[in-house]
């Protein structure tokens, strides 16, 4: 994840966790300065910069945890200053696809929901449910609750920004998925690239009415990205579907897609990053494989030397979760 070549992907490690990587840009610190001027506090800014933080982080582990969950793999995820990228590949089914789009802003409505009591208690319910109105705590005699209805209004805002259904945020991801049932991949990006247009013109223009520059910025944002993955499609080019959102150019549908309507052209930085991402992983998942093959094959003639009931409870689990596996296989194939 971190390319070393280009600016964009810029970080440091923040740990594994759940057998995921996670780093986080070198920038990011820009997003907490940004926000303590605006705030024109610093005590302040920099709680709301960390529970930012650990919300977004949260958000991406759901789409991660989904992934898995559905057949998928996931196991890398990038804090930066416009939010989180997780890389995942949700499976080939509908299913696999919704999931996984819909459980990052799930994960942020359940925290929510967690956290709404705090606003019920300090009686701001109207304030925080508004998407244009921040209510400012003020971290003194109600600090606990104070942090509380902090982490309710952020994860509430994620959750409705993640919701647009435009590319390339989590709504416009779900809307792609159920439209590529009716129409195919190509037909449905393209009705979806032109809803996300339509979407961030009508945000932009919100934004300046309303006089709300993080609605302008956003509106723009998706917007352009809407406009430039549309010149990119009818040029034949590609572009980095992971700006902004979880990558899905790494997953099955998304491949059988570019390889029908894209001419072959020369790679990209990007492109070449993502190449070498896509060999790694499955590079780990035929290692993976084959120890497993390995440890079934020890099992089999403890089995066959002692019996059955000479295997360890966890030896039993592997052993009948890999023969689920297989006939999973068999009944795919036939």
């Amino acid at each position: 994840m971190n390319n070393r070549n280009s600016p964009l992907f810029w970080s440091f490690p923040f740990g594994t966790w759940f057998a995921t990587q996670v780093r986080v840009s070198l920038f990011f610190p820009l997003v907490a300065l940004v926000i303590c001027y605006r705030l024109n506090d610093l005590q302040l800014g920099l709680l709301f910069s960390l529970i930012l933080f650990f919300s977004v982080l949260l958000h991406e582990f759901g789409h991660v945890v989904a992934a898995r969950f559905t057949g998928g793999i996931g196991d890398e995820i990038l804090i930066w200053p416009l939010g989180g990228l997780a890389w995942v590949q949700p499976a080939r089914t509908l299913s696999s696809r919704f999931v996984t789009a819909a459980a990052g802003p799930l994960t942020n409505l359940a925290i929510c929901a967690l956290t709404f009591w705090a606003v019920w208690d300090a009686g701001l319910s109207a304030e925080a449910l508004h998407p244009l109105e921040f209510p400012r705590p003020a971290l003194a005699d109600h600090l606990a609750r104070d942090l509380l209805v902090t982490t309710f209004c952020i994860n509430w805002l994620l959750f409705l920004v993640s919701l647009i259904p435009a590319h390339p945020l989590d709504g416009g991801r779900m809307i792609e998925a159920c439209l590529s049932t009716k129409f195919g991949d190509e037909t449905s990006t393209e009705i979806y690239l032109r809803i996300g247009f339509a979407f961030g013109f009508v945000i932009l223009l919100g934004g300046v009415l309303l006089d709300q520059v993080w609605v302008v910025f956003i509106g723009a944002v998706v917007l352009i990205l809407n406009m430039h993955e549309t010149m990119q499609i009818r040029s034949g080019e590609a572009l980095d579907e992971s700006f902004l959102g979880y990558d899905f150019s790494e997953g099955y549908t998304s491949l059988e897609r570019s390889e029908h309507r894209r001419p072959m052209r020369k790679q990209g930085l990007l492109a070449r990053w993502r190449e070498r991402r896509r060999t790694e992983k499955q590079k780990k998942i035929q290692e993976k494989d084959a120890e497993t093959e390995k440890q079934i094959d020890a099992l089999l003639a403890k089995v066959h030397d002692s019996g059955f009931d000479s295997l360890s409870e966890a030896e039993k689990r592997l052993l009948n979760r890999a023969s689920a596996k297989y006939r999973e296989k068999g009944d795919k194939t036939s």
